[in-house]
């Protein structure tokens, strides 16, 4: 590989990397709103094989069930005003997750 072609590459990581970020933040403001009309708290979970900084979590109590979603600590000020968490992880998946927040709709 060239040099020109090495950087070429590295440009374009670095682009997809802003892009990956930029619709984790856009998602997370959408969390951290959710996170003011409904219960919720901010824990720390430590997952094998996830980097230290992505152990951030935001969990919402919701009417239909619990939801909740890792964060990086990059973006952590979002849930700043959040308090700790005193519940637990009840094993939703991302699946289940997903139903249940559309389920809001069923309960206006």
């Amino acid at each position: 590989m060239t040099e020109a072609e090495k950087e070429a590459t590295d440009a374009a990581l670095a682009a997809m990397e802003a892009r990956k970020d930029a619709a984790y933040l856009e998602r997370n403001q959408v969390v951290a709103a959710l996170a003011t009309v409904f219960p919720a708290g901010v824990a720390r979970t430590a997952i094998p094989g996830w980097s230290e900084d992505w152990h951030g979590v935001v969990y919402i109590d919701l009417p239909t069930g619990q939801v909740s979603w890792h964060y990086h600590d990059s973006q952590a000020h979002l849930f700043a005003h959040l308090p700790p968490y005193t519940g637990t992880w009840d094993g939703h998946d991302t699946e289940e997750k997903y139903r249940r927040l559309a389920a809001l709709k069923e309960i206006r």
